[in-house]
């Protein structure tokens, strides 16, 4: 066992100039360590350590810079095992081995694809007469050992690994990735590697319902559905956090539903608005930070560049119609009067609307903030709830009856009842943003199959078309996919402002109530 200590100081080295946190810890064995190994010493076990030695330097040297961090953990696992083999006996694979090699043949069973695993062709030791060769026995050890660190890396959602980057801006997903090395500890401490394996998936019991619903659609059992949305389904919950929340915000968009949880049961489901197909809605969660009440309203950066921009140039009607407020990025109020909106750029003046009658985000705003500038609120335009298909905002989510998710969520945060609440709305404090404490995730999520109590499936339409791009991911079909455009990147006005003639202040039809007109006018909703 001496050659492998010293060959293992050697990839101790070469972890180092990688810069492998673990490598950077790993010392030369000393010579009492050198001189009492791990497994018998023989001439059959050393000349194992020997392949398994040149195996692993082989792989660390030659890997992808994707793989490199499980041949890293790999290389440091059987370096504290100093060589001795997990998987293989003197005959070929043991039985943890032949469990494994079992469970990840099987892996189409949990919507993964069983030929992403390069599984080594060793036999069993039960059905070998004679010794495997050493060189064999390490490569089927090595080879078994990376196939389990990429089947824990594909059942955490890594087959995609930054759906934001490779599918589309708005899916603010990442993979719930484990650490190759408590992988490898956990199933090596494992009396059944392969349930080992199985426990790897998510845990959500949707997951569970939708894989059954998957293996029933594989079998021609249900024909209503697809293999490959419910698979896409499912790989959107290797993307959700292991802890949801003991009480949390679940808005499906393609539903354009909410629901809200508390011990794992849902204590209320309302309609919800969601962004146009041009002005999506993100996915992604954050912890709620305040519920607003009596908000004032900040006019969103799009809104003011594609929208307010050209009613200034024809006279600012809009300004004077909803009662906005021009003011600059550090606050100073200013008269939209004066400024020469030819020359002058909106981008650099903040645009606001007070609380009141008027008011477009209604009595109350939850407030989870991101990158992506979304958030939930009430709305008078209460046409919004009626079709089946609400895709009707800027991106922000307008809720049915936000005052009762008001009521739930600061009963559970501050313990108000209900009179405290609408005291508040009537009379309290104009934008009172009262601080959330408790951890309470907003969810959004975007699920197009669903498995409710009862086993029923219900689907639900592709409104922004994630699952047909998470679909051609799986399928491997990646130049295929229309990621569209990034809507993070700065705003730019689709209009020439030099060009833009004046003109008198927009008309408004009468019957028209305030949200109506103010929606139609900024492109119908927020």
């Amino acid at each position: 066992m001496a050659n492998w200590t010293k060959r293992g100081f050697g990839i101790a080295l070469i972890l180092v100039l990688a810069g492998s946190t673990a490598a950077q810890q790993a010392t030369p064995a000393t010579k009492s360590e050198r001189s009492a190994p791990s497994v018998k010493s023989n001439s059959t076990d050393a000349a194992f350590a020997e392949a398994l030695d040149k195996v692993l330097f082989s792989a660390l040297t030659k890997s992808p810079e994707a793989e490199k961090t499980d041949r890293n953990a790999l290389t440091e696992f059987y370096q504290t095992r100093q060589g001795s083999p997990l998987w293989v006996a003197d005959n070929g694979l043991n039985a943890q081995g032949a469990a494994v090699m079992t469970e990840i043949s099987s892996a189409d069973d949990w919507g993964l694809d069983a030929k992403d695993f390069q599984l080594p062709t060793l036999p069993p030791a039960s059905q070998s007469p004679s010794a495997a060769p050493p060189e064999a026995r390490a490569d089927a050890e090595v080879a078994l050992s990376l196939a389990i660190l990429k089947y824990a890396r594909h059942a955490r959602g890594g087959r995609i690994m930054d759906p934001a980057e490779s599918l589309n801006s708005n899916l603010d997903r990442k993979p719930q990735l484990l650490e190759p090395r408590s992988v490898l500890d956990g199933i090596a401490k494992s009396d059944a590697p392969g349930t080992y394996l199985k426990s790897l998936h998510p845990k959500h019991p949707q997951f569970e319902r939708l894989r059954q619903a998957y293996a029933a659609a594989k079998t021609g059992k249900t024909s209503n559905v697809t293999a490959k949305r419910l698979r896409a389904n499912m790989e959107q919950w290797r993307w959700m956090p292991d802890d949801m929340g003991d009480v949390y915000v679940f808005n499906n968009i393609p539903e354009f539903m909410q629901y809200v949880y508390k011990d794992g049961q849902i204590v209320r489901s309302e309609k919800i608005v969601a962004g146009r197909i041009d002005k999506q809605s993100s996915i992604f969660s954050r912890p709620l930070k305040h519920v607003v009440l009596r908000p004032m309203w900040r006019v969103p950066e799009s809104i003011k560049v594609n929208e307010l921009w050209p009613s200034l140039l024809r006279g600012g009607g809009l300004m004077r119609e909803f009662g906005l407020q021009l003011e600059t990025k550090d606050g100073k109020a200013v008269d939209y009067h004066t400024v020469d909106w030819k020359k002058a750029d909106i981008r650099n003046y903040e645009v606001t609307q007070p609380p009141g009658g008027k008011s477009v985000l209604g009595v109350v705003k939850f407030s989870f903030p991101s990158q992506h500038t979304i958030y939930m609120h009430d709305t008078p335009d209460r046409w919004m709830f009626r079709p089946a298909q609400r895709t009707l905002s800027h991106g922000c989510l307008r809720v049915k009856n936000p005052v009762e998710l008001a009521e739930i969520l600061l009963q559970e945060d501050k313990g108000w009842d209900k009179t405290k609440v609408a005291e508040l709305i009537r009379s309290g404090p104009l934008n009172n943003e009262v601080a959330i404490e408790k951890r309470i995730p907003i969810h959004l999520v975007y699920f197009t199959a669903w498995v409710d109590d009862g086993g029923k499936l219900k689907t639900f339409y592709d409104i922004y078309g994630h699952e047909k791009r998470i679909t051609q991911a799986l399928d491997g079909q990646w130049d295929k996919i229309n990621k569209g455009r990034d809507h993070l990147a700065p705003v730019q006005p689709n209009f020439k402002p030099s060009h833009m003639p004046v003109a008198e202040r927009e008309r408004r039809p009468k019957e028209a109530s305030v949200g109506d007109t103010l929606g139609n006018a900024f492109g119908i909703g927020f």
